[in-house]
């Protein structure tokens, strides 16, 4: 069985399992706790499409994120938008300052492009701590809710659906045209270019698409806690995101998604030694790196795999 196969059944099976889970006795708790791992889901793919696929590394995920919430709230607030659309606006202003931010940095590599992007997330987060007329600072700001009066279950399978389809477009777009052209420019960007391709176009793109992307988690995350705060956009985040996806398996959208959850949900039954949970994560994201560089989930697909050949 190849790796593309054992994914797709992976996918499906974890699809149904998401839809039973409420059903298993789940309190309203853990359901809360899962719905906020959609969102991580949704930003560590996001992350991983970049990196992995790309090759340009970028720091200023969660930045993304917090612009998206932002746009979408002051979009509702400020002019009227439906929630809908608010969010359609979010990933819009993520997705074009992700554009300058990849035109920015097209000749940046390694430790000068990370540095950049973290001086970018960090005047965002600034801009918005200070301009408290307008997103009342590190107060926070109040959000409408995405369904008025909706239950913790209703949020769930929402966040649920998006997640599913926001995976399944990113899975569409790596295995088109464009996503050749992302993964040429990952393995040899000089090469792609004298073949023909647009190498400066695509990289701005990519930043471009996977910025929409955490810009609508951010914007969903706004409407479903109803407050939004510069905190959401800080390097800590952005370390709780990264190891996530290097945790998941940062080369692969559903791995990096699934460490997302799973992190998520280890973050919560760990809340009692508080902030050490942080540094465990560390500690664990470091010997991912040593001893499965392609994450967990990718390590044990890769034992399945070989087992499966060797039976057969």
């Amino acid at each position: 069985m190849s790796q593309a196969a054992l994914r797709s059944i992976i996918g499906a099976a974890l699809l149904v399992a998401f839809v039973l889970l409420p059903f298993a006795g789940l309190s309203d708790y853990w359901t809360y706790t899962v719905t906020i791992g959609f969102y991580y889901a949704l930003l560590a793919a996001s992350w991983s499409l970049l990196v992995g696929y790309v090759g340009r590394i970028s720091f200023a995920q969660a930045a993304m994120s917090g612009l998206g919430g932002y746009a979408s709230a002051l979009g509702v607030l400020e002019f009227g938008l439906p929630i809908g659309l608010g969010l359609v606006f979010a990933a819009l202003i993520a997705g074009l300052v992700g554009y300058v931010l990849g035109w920015l940095t097209l000749r940046l590599h390694g430790a000068y492009l990370g540095l950049t992007t973290i001086a970018f997330g960090e005047i965002l987060r600034i801009s918005v701590t200070a301009e408290h007329w307008l997103t009342e600072g590190s107060l926070g700001l109040q959000v409408p809710p995405l369904i008025p009066g909706g239950s913790r279950l209703e949020y769930y399978y929402i966040f649920l659906a998006i997640t599913v389809g926001c995976l399944a477009a990113m899975g569409l777009l790596l295995r088109s045209r464009i996503g050749l052209f992302f993964q040429s420019i990952r393995e040899d960007e000089d090469g792609a270019a004298s073949l023909g391709v647009a190498v400066t176009t695509w990289k701005c793109v990519a930043f471009a698409i996977s910025s929409a992307f955490a810009g609508l988690a951010g914007g969903l995350y706004a409407h479903f806690v109803q407050l939004i705060a510069p905190s959401m956009m800080s390097l800590q985040e952005m370390g709780v995101i990264l190891a996530m996806a290097v945790i998941g398996g940062f080369h692969n959208i559903l791995y990096a998604a699934l460490g997302g959850m799973l992190l998520q949900v280890l973050l919560e039954a760990l809340r009692e030694v508080e902030q050490w949970r942080l540094v465990v994560f560390g500690l664990v994201t470091i010997l991912v790196l040593r001893f499965a560089p392609n994450g967990l989930f990718g390590m044990l697909s890769n034992i399945f795999v070989r087992r499966r050949n060797s039976d057969g």
